[in-house]
């Protein structure tokens, strides 16, 4: 492999937005639980299936595996942002292209690292809803979120791999 060029790449004002949306989403589950902890069963439903209907249970300790994984992936995925130089790209990176590759592909990464904070936001409000309500689980609306999840994923990838003006091969 060869030695590719470390540039340093400055966010812009949507990067700092993105940014500051995955810290709230993260906050958020974190408040979140800090709240609903006290109320929380000791037998909670801690795995849904494809219905959205609870079938499998647990200590309300081990619900805990939901906001502690999704603050793993905002540290992980904040972290390797810091070195696009090492991300695996389709072309070679040269010094003159490296600056085009590193800035599509931190913005992409931080994409991601939102679409899945809020992922992980929804999906425990929605276990917290269940719990504390103690009521049963439905779909009721969450294909929707889902879709649009989906929808600007998919939109954001496509943005980000069509060729910007100034890519350089």
């Amino acid at each position: 492999m060869n030695k590719r060029p470390r540039i340093k790449i400055r966010p812009t004002a949507l990067d700092y937005t993105i940014e500051v949306f995955a810290v709230l989403s993260v906050l958020a589950v974190i408040i979140l639980y800090a709240i609903y902890w006290t109320k929380a069963p000791e037998i909670v439903p801690i795995h849904y299936n494809i219905y959205g209907e609870a079938d499998g249970w647990g200590s309300k300790t081990e619900s805990l595996s939901l906001p502690i994984t999704a603050v793993f992936f905002y540290i992980g995925l904040t972290i390797l942002n810091k070195y696009p130089h090492i991300f695996n790209f389709p072309t070679t990176v040269t010094e003159q292209n490296a600056f085009s590759l590193y800035k599509i592909a931190t913005r992409m990464m931080r994409w991601l690292k939102l679409l899945l904070c809020l992922l992980f936001a929804y999906m425990i409000w929605h276990e917290l809803r269940i719990i504390i309500t103690n009521q049963e689980s439905k779909l009721d609306g969450s294909w929707l979120f889902i879709a649009v999840m989906l929808f600007i994923l998919i939109f954001s990838i496509v943005k980000m791999i069509k060729k910007p003006k100034n890519y350089i091969i």
